[in-house]
């Protein structure tokens, strides 16, 4: 079971995330590529939000098919390049982690590898 740390004597988390998170001895990892925003089908999701949606869809399916769920994230970091797409993600953040809080680290970039990415988890 993850242990989450959200210490005294440092501000509160922004949002739904934990200062740190540890998990336990001998542990299984999984280590994820980058997500994007590209359909099943190859396609790219329109829109800020719907790519967010379906980058962390990705993310899911990939941990799905470990056999682990969101409760088994321990660290992520996201990459955005607008700015102004930080309040949105950290809806989406809350709302597609359900309850989950892993360690967190949010980056705005100038690019990602495709003109089309807004984001990558």
């Amino acid at each position: 079971m993850l242990k989450h740390h959200r210490p005294g004597g440092i501000a509160a988390p922004f949002s739904r995330y934990s200062h740190g998170v540890a998990a336990p001895h001998l542990s299984r990892w999984l280590h994820i590529s980058g997500q994007v925003g590209v359909l099943p089908d190859g396609g790219m999701a329109e829109g800020a939000e719907a790519q967010m949606v379906q980058a962390w869809r990705n993310l899911f399916a990939v941990l799905h098919g470990a056999g682990m769920g969101r409760q088994d994230l321990v660290k992520v970091t996201s990459f955005l390049v607008r700015a102004e797409d930080v309040k949105l993600f950290r809806e989406v953040r809350e709302r597609m982690l359900s309850g989950a809080a892993p360690a967190s680290t949010m980056l705005i970039v100038a690019g990602l590898a495709h003109a089309d990415w807004l984001v990558e988890i």
